[in-house]
């Protein structure tokens, strides 16, 4: 499951090992707690992450030994749970390459939800083919859209 992103930065994509879970667990607060600007100070917590890779598989993306994406993935119903890019290494096709390990290991096509506030994460669905599937929901007062692959 290696993917060179570009010419600058070699990033290999792979299952997370037990002794990560922490460091990505970091990068998931950090990551979303920068990112979702509509959700509360200090939403993302590292010890939920720990909790949902119980019952996920979480892949990472590394380059020169630093975790600089995580994916988990709930393999019963093809459910991109989390995907996390850090802050400094966005734009150069690691959510993309998740994306692609994801549907490489999915036995369906993979669905996942989206904060409506989140046009950034939106956009990059819709490039990778993911469509609304008519199902939304709040959470702690934001709405949140079902995307599904055709």
């Amino acid at each position: 499951m290696a993917n060179a992103i570009c010419n600058s930065l070699d990033v290999t994509v792979r299952p997370a090992r037990p002794d990560e879970l922490k460091a990505c667990a970091a990068l998931y607060e950090r990551a979303g707690n920068q990112a979702f600007t509509w959700r509360p100070k200090h939403f993302f917590h590292a010890r939920d992450f720990l909790r949902f890779a119980e019952e996920e598989e979480v892949y990472v993306a590394v380059s020169r030994g630093a975790i600089l994406g995580i994916l988990s993935f709930f393999r019963p119903h093809n459910f991109v749970h989390c995907l996390y890019v850090d802050p400094s290494a966005q734009g150069f096709g690691i959510g993309s390459a998740l994306i692609k390990t994801a549907e490489s290991v999915a036995d369906a096509p993979l669905s996942l939800k989206v904060d409506e506030p989140n046009e950034k994460a939106r956009a990059f669905y819709a490039k990778h083919g993911f469509v609304t599937h008519g199902e939304t929901g709040i959470d702690q007062g934001v709405r949140w859209i079902r995307l599904t692959q055709p």
